[in-house]
């Protein structure tokens, strides 16, 4: 991983290293509910955006799936559930 700037927070970077690592393997990062749950647990001056970029640039080096939908929005595609053949 790159260098941080020192305007990041360490703080901010181990909370999403620890998130990351805790979430499964096979479900995508939902990127802006984990910056969500970074802001609830750490207290820090970073705008979202800065948490976001953090939490994909991390989670591009575990190759962890990524899902970029923001709360509320209306432009995600269920996938049917498919039924088993009889």
């Amino acid at each position: 991983m790159r260098e941080l700037p020192k305007d990041i927070d360490a703080d901010v970077v181990i909370e999403i290293s620890k998130l990351l690592d805790d979430s499964p393997l096979f479900v995508p990062v939902r990127v802006h509910e984990l910056a969500a749950s970074v802001r609830q647990k750490v207290k820090t001056g970073l705008p979202n955006l800065s948490i976001e970029e953090l939490i994909v640039e991390m989670a591009s080096v575990r190759q962890l799936a990524m899902a970029f939908d923001p709360p509320g929005s209306e432009n995600v595609v269920q996938i049917p559930i498919r039924s088993p053949r009889r």
